[in-house]
């Protein structure tokens, strides 16, 4: 739980012809985290080159499914389980065999799609004049007479009743008449004449003002609603038709476009693994990483896949100058248990741990729930958290991680809500089986500061492992934020105690000195100290320049008063511990004294209820989310800022699923 999952590292040599069968075998058995040879900084021979034409013609392939199956409507499964034999092969030759499949269909659907639209674009049409036509005829105008007039030009069409006197100022000073055929409304129906030679003018004012205009056709038929009544029929009948045909072929297509796009989706996973290869001659090289624990399922598998003609090479990450160089990185692979899970996430919004440090999941969700519980500390507040969790944890499996955040964090407010005696902020029901935040201000600023010099001394413990196993010793030891800076820190941490702190209740002072000795032995055997540790690292790295030892020792003491200074700062931060945890309990107070003044009001009971509901609603949620800001912030800025030192890269294995967090080729 402290260390990711132990990795080896796998490279493979096999002949071309194998290579598309032992990249299917590979996909199929999701262990595989491919090192990217042909684009990476690892020297190699070189990328090969099929894949490079042949993986966007594939994705072209999966986009064209895919667009058929959204517009039809047709669900497309999930890419998962495994490959059978020979499929994948011969990519090249499954390339046209797709193309030949996917195009007829494509014709097909796209021909009546488009026919459905155009009866229904027919149909549009037809309604659209017979709803013109009723309109204008019901005014009582002859439209054979006024479809073509020799000395005027007339215009039908809309214009909202307070834009006529507009209409009409433009017109003038030329002859004009404008003749409202129905009621004025917000669209009313209008004819407009000039003479013919004003035609010009007519139309540059209609354009200015909202006027939609009506065209009236040349043609009798186009003017008889019962002719465009029996369009509309027909057409509207034409569209069912093609609609129920469209149906029943899409139902037809909807096995076949699965099939095409799963068979379009595993190129494209095949080929986008094949570009991370390198060529070397007539063989292939691939690179990756696999879990220490199932390296020997996955060596079995590949020679046995490819006849026993591949070579498969088995390398602990140690052995590898590429990884201690940072050419090569490992990838991160958590099996926390299900409740720690959630907060990889947390730690993921921060950066991905490097594959040689002490994982901080454990010690992260212990300082988050427990910082949690004592800012938001209520027992009321904390079940409707749970109880909100659970909903999410049960009903909605998409958001399960949080689901379970809420339900972890309603426990920890629920547990420090009883330890306050506190249910929706009313103290009086329980009794307070350790203190109050109000009550015993001095008590929970002195638990807030204790609790910042923990998470400050366990980072610096942290960043010694870490530093230690980075094989930067010396710094482990003597560095800022080594051995040497904690000791530092703590020995001003109990001196600050025993000055600020009740004597009996401070830190004796047998123990100030104990702890003041172990830096200065330290600092006394250092030559002899770095000495032997230069010697045993220097194999691994190249000797560093000599400088003074007085300019050595007077960098190093401002480096290290800086860095405890920047230390007591940290500490003080957890301040806010305290001043979240009042506020929670101050807005108690103010709730009960607004739905104390509503009681007094008529009808004021009702009222003071809704109060106290809506108030505990608000405060769940604003001051949920406040709470949870800061304790990311207080474990981002003033503990992970001690020892995380990131760079890492998450374990995303070469595998049949959909999911870009494990599936898709980065």
């Amino acid at each position: 739980m402290l260390r990711p999952v132990p990795m080896v590292h796998m490279r493979i040599q096999v002949g071309s012809r194998e290579a598309s069968a032992v990249t299917r075998r590979i996909a199929s058995e999701g262990l595989l985290h491919l090192v990217d040879l042909a684009h990476g900084r690892i020297p190699t021979a070189g990328p090969g080159g099929p894949e490079q034409e042949l993986l966007p013609a594939f994705r072209d392939l999966a986009r064209r499914v895919e667009r058929l199956a959204e517009r039809a409507g047709i669900p497309l499964p999930e890419l998962e389980g495994s490959l059978p034999a020979g499929e994948g092969d011969d990519l090249a030759r499954e390339r046209g065999i797709l193309e030949s499949e996917i195009a007829p269909l494509e014709e097909a659907l796209e021909k009546k799609w488009r026919d459905r639209a155009a009866a229904s674009d027919r149909a549009a049409r037809a309604e659209e004049s017979l709803g013109w036509l009723r309109r204008i005829q019901r005014a009582g105008v002859d439209l054979a007479r006024g479809a073509s007039p020799r000395f005027l030009s007339l215009r039908f069409g809309t214009l909202p009743a307070e834009e006529m006197g507009t209409l009409a100022a433009l017109l003038e000073p030329a002859p004009f008449a404008i003749l409202p055929l129905e009621p004025e409304s917000a669209s009313t129906l209008v004819a407009v004449a000039v003479a013919a030679a004003d035609r010009a003018r007519l139309e540059e004012a209609c354009r200015i003002v909202s006027f939609a205009s009506v065209s009236v056709p040349q043609d009798p038929t186009e003017r008889d609603c019962e002719e465009l009544e029996r369009r509309s029929r027909e057409a509207r009948e034409e569209e069912s038709r093609l609609a129920r045909e469209l149906v029943e072929q899409v139902e037809a297509a909807g096995p076949s476009l699965a099939e095409l796009s799963r068979r379009a989706r595993i190129g494209v996973l095949l080929l986008q693994a094949q570009a991370f290869f390198a060529t070397a001659g007539r063989f292939v090289v691939i690179s990756g990483w696999v879990p220490r624990e199932s390296a020997e399922k996955m060596r079995r598998a590949l020679l046995a896949e490819s006849g026993g003609r591949a070579v498969v090479e088995i390398e602990e990450p140690e052995d590898l100058p590429e990884v201690s160089s940072g050419a090569l990185r490992v990838p991160i692979l958590h099996r926390n248990p299900l409740l720690l899970r959630p907060f990889e996430k947390l730690i993921g919004l921060y950066g991905t741990p490097s594959y040689g440090e002490v994982q901080p999941t454990a010690f992260f969700a212990a300082s988050f729930l427990l910082m949690f519980g004592l800012m938001f500390g209520d027992i009321g507040h904390g079940l409707v958290l749970f109880l909100a969790g659970y909903l999410i944890f049960r009903y909605i499996p998409r958001y399960l991680d949080y689901g379970i955040l809420l339900m972890e964090g309603g426990t920890a407010a629920t547990l420090f809500g009883v330890l306050y005696g506190s249910l929706f902020g009313i103290e009086d029901l329980l009794p307070a089986l350790w203190m109050s935040p109000l009550k015993d201000l001095p008590r929970f600023l002195l638990l807030a500061v204790g609790l910042g010099i923990g998470l400050v001394s366990l980072g610096l413990v942290l960043n010694v492992i870490n530093t230690w196993r980075a094989g930067q010793r010396s710094l482990a030891l003597f560095g800022p934020r080594g051995l040497f800076g904690a000791f530092g820190y703590w020995v001003f941490a109990a001196l600050a105690a025993r000055a600020l702190i009740a004597e009996d209740a401070s830190l004796p002072l047998w123990l100030i000195l104990l702890l003041l000795v172990v830096p200065l032995v330290l600092l006394a055997f250092k030559r002899p100290i770095v000495r032997l540790l230069e010697k045993r690292t220097s194999s691994r790295r190249p000797a560093a320049q000599g400088t003074p030892g007085w300019l050595s020792a007077l960098e190093g003491s401002v480096e290290l008063v800086d860095t405890i200074v920047s230390f007591f700062a940290n500490t003080i931060s957890f301040l806010r511990v305290a001043a979240f945890a009042m506020v929670h309990a101050g807005a108690f107070l103010a709730l009960f004294a607004l739905a104390d003044t509503l009681s007094r009001l008529k009808a004021g009971g009702p009222l003071s209820i809704l109060a106290l509901v809506a108030g505990n609603i608000v405060m769940i949620f604003l001051e949920g989310l406040t709470v949870s800001v800061q304790v990311l912030r207080l474990e981002y800025y003033e503990f992970f800022g001690k020892f995380f030192r990131g760079g890492g890269e998450p374990y995303r294995p070469l595998m049949l699923r959909a999911s870009a967090a494990k599936g898709e080729i980065r």
